[in-house]
């Protein structure tokens, strides 16, 4: 079976120029919504994202994959493209270590979606090695520069971590 765990609330950190905004600042409502997202602008200079730990659950099996969710901020158009970097550190195991390649997911279909229309994403993410229950798993999530081509931003609500269970 498949299951999905949010993991956006865990040790959570912004580069500069992303950050926490109320819906109806980001974008402007009819119907005004009070919760917030976390405003991610295209990049214009370098990959703009956020970094997340969280442990890998003890249910575990196989298949991980990162699912974002959020509201398009402006008129989408061009390729959005997302890039994923991820560590898994077990007990005893260096932090100090770098992140493994790049998992990428895009879009440039953008038949049906309009501004401020609600949109998901998903990056299938390819560790080294297998992900063993109970490891931290240290994650960057970035609009990735060398591939994204839009103008529009994008608030992002939601960023869970979906697997198969044992």
């Amino acid at each position: 079976m498949t299951v999905e765990i949010p993991i956006l609330g865990s040790s959570l950190l912004f580069d500069v120029g992303v950050y926490v905004s109320p819906i109806d600042s980001a974008i402007t409502l009819t119907n005004p919504k009070l919760q917030t997202g976390i405003y991610m602008p295209f990049p214009t200079a370098g990959d703009l994202g956020l970094e997340v730990t969280f442990p890998v659950p003890q249910n575990y099996s196989a298949d991980p994959v990162l699912v974002l969710r959020g509201i398009l901020v402006g008129t989408p158009s061009g390729n959005m493209a997302w890039g994923a970097q991820q560590l898994s550190i077990g007990d005893s195991g260096a932090v100090d270590t770098a992140y493994e390649t790049e998992d990428l997911g895009a879009n440039s279909t953008w038949t049906g979606y309009a501004t401020e229309d609600m949109y998901e994403e998903t990056i299938v993410l390819t560790p080294a090695s297998a992900y063993t229950p109970g490891d931290t798993i240290f994650l960057r999530l970035y609009r990735d520069d060398s591939a994204d081509t839009t103008t529009f931003d994008f608030l992002l609500l939601d960023l869970s971590f979906r697997y198969t269970e044992v």
